[in-house]
């Protein structure tokens, strides 16, 4: 993982327990929030072929974002992330190799 390559700042924004959506991502109230952060991170648009790598069939706006493991801080799909003014829901969180050096999330830009 090269540092200089995480220029942006991102926040966690962890969903409210009580907020879940019957799909399974969090909808209502994220004014009760709480957050982790900010953290330095790589954020970058998804190409075609990785997007058609991930089995997506439809065109939209996704990121994927990597930034250090930070210990205690837990990730999920219902959660999102604030980078500048824009907002992302996390679809996947992964620590990729299971040695807790990175995180590595795949993201849709979220649209009111």
């Amino acid at each position: 993982m090269r540092a200089g390559l995480m220029r942006q700042r991102i926040t966690i924004v962890h969903a409210p327990d009580d907020v879940e959506g019957s799909m399974g991502y969090a909808t209502g109230d994220w004014d009760s929030a709480s957050t982790s952060g900010p953290f330095w991170a790589e954020v970058r648009a998804m190409q075609g072929r990785e997007l058609e790598a991930s089995q997506q069939t439809w065109a939209e706006a996704r990121f994927k974002v990597r930034m250090r493991y930070q210990p205690g801080v837990t990730i999920n799909r219902k959660d999102r992330i604030t980078w500048g003014s824009r907002t992302l829901d996390i679809l996947d969180a992964e620590d990729p190799d299971g040695r807790k050096r990175e995180f590595v999330m795949v993201c849709k830009e979220y649209v009111d």
